[in-house]
């Protein structure tokens, strides 16, 4: 299959190619994630602070700061990219099975996040073989591609990472998610400015104003179901972590539909971060994107960037 044709073309799937398209999405990058541990476990939110977002330690200058970030610079299939041209097809849909879990929100130098507890029937962040969604009546899943993903962390960057024909929204949110082979799939949600969000402002205010604190409240919940828009068609690509160490072999499943926080909201989380915390778009190169073929919603409050 000629990547190019993928690339550019604007018709339909056929439904008989659809399952084979999708694979090769997804598994056409799988070989890069026999990966160090410590480098997963947090997605790449690993809060060194060798690496930032400005000056020589920011994103231009990543993949130069050691052997470790050298896929930053040198990588061909990184995060973010721009969403313009997209291949339209019938995708599976994504089952969301989040669950409450206690505040444990780490203001780690480069965004808020929300660290997911483990069970004493996960016992890890990664499910072993034939486990499903009835094993962890406790813990948050999502089932993709008939896998089961346990989800680990979600978290925030303002402006959005990923663009569409080059705008930004004003915040995207990231929940990242491992399956039994550390397969990584990171679920984004585009964050337009409109109505007040109360249940983000809840968790604005759990989240810790210091870099390196952390807040852990077991008296109070949160389930991340509240930061989901009611419609979850998506684009589908395979890309990389969009922080060091930039590991490639990552699901991006990227919500078409955003959900609203106020303007407020936004500049609360922007000062408690205290720096816009966003990588430039790159290349695509011979990848593709799939997208769930249906009428796009009339309007998208993004903004040039």
């Amino acid at each position: 299959m000629e990547s190019f044709s993928l690339r550019n073309s604007a018709v339909t799937v056929p439904l008989s190619l659809n399952k084979a398209l999708t694979r090769t999405v997804i598994r056409g990058l799988t070989i890069t994630l026999v990966l160090s541990l410590p480098s997963l476990l947090h997605a790449g939110e690993t809060g060194h602070s060798i690496w930032g977002y400005d000056g020589d330690r920011g994103p231009h200058h990543w993949g130069k700061l050691g052997p470790d970030t050298s896929l930053c610079e040198k990588g061909m299939n990184q995060s973010p990219i721009d969403l313009l041209r997209t291949r339209k097809t019938t995708l599976d849909d994504v089952q969301f099975s989040y669950r409450d879990a206690p505040f444990h929100v780490v203001n780690n130098g480069h965004t808020l996040q929300e660290i997911e507890p483990l069970s004493e029937m996960a016992k890890s962040r990664y499910p072993k073989h034939g486990q499903t969604v009835l094993h962890f009546d406790k813990d948050s899943t999502i089932v993709f591609d008939d896998d089961l993903y346990l989800l680990e962390q979600f978290h925030f960057h303002t402006p959005s990472e990923h663009t569409i024909d080059h705008k930004h929204y004003p915040m995207e949110l990231h929940l990242v998610h491992h399956n039994e082979r550390h397969e990584v799939a990171v679920v984004a949600v585009f964050m337009e400015e409109g109505k007040h969000n109360t249940f983000f402002e809840t968790f604005l205010e759990h989240a810790p104003s210091n870099v390196g604190e952390v807040i852990d409240d077991h008296n109070h919940t949160v389930n991340p179901m509240n930061l989901l828009p009611e419609r979850k068609s998506y684009y589908l690509y395979s890309g990389s972590f969009t922080t060091p160490p930039c590991s490639e072999g990552v699901i991006w499943m990227v919500l078409h539909d955003s959900i609203e926080v106020s303007a407020e909201q936004i500049q609360k989380f922007r000062a408690l971060v205290g720096h816009d915390n966003v990588r430039p778009i790159q290349p695509l190169h011979k990848r593709f994107v799939l997208e769930s073929n249906f009428e796009k919603a009339t309007t998208m409050n993004a903004t040039k960037k």
